[in-house]
């Protein structure tokens, strides 16, 4: 899998942002067609947790409500992903991390 990144990062009016991008992966050595991702945002000393799933080409998640909330505005992004592989059985991980904008 290479490298995925955030595309977008919505901020939604009840203060959820939802994000999505790209995913690379070989369906045929993975468990299952979903991959899983955990990612955070994080804007000055608020850090926000999302999840989300994604299949071949593309992946989408939201996150929870932020105390305080995510504001309009540059954020560093976090990225995790774990995919189940079949040879040898067992998850693969993937981070990454970028700046995006809200």
């Amino acid at each position: 899998m290479a490298a995925s990144q955030f595309n977008t990062a919505t901020l939604l009016t009840d203060g959820s942002v939802e994000v999505d991008g790209p995913l690379d992966v070989d369906l045929a050595v993975t468990v299952s067609s979903e991959v899983e991702f955990r990612f955070l945002l994080v804007q000055g000393d608020v850090v926000v947790q999302g999840r989300g799933r994604g299949t071949a080409g593309f992946w989408s998640g939201k996150t929870l409500l932020g105390e305080p909330p995510l504001k309009e505005g540059n954020a560093l992004a976090i990225g995790l992903a774990f995919v189940g592989t079949r040879t040898p059985p067992g998850y693969e991980t993937f981070g990454w991390s970028e700046n995006i904008r809200l």
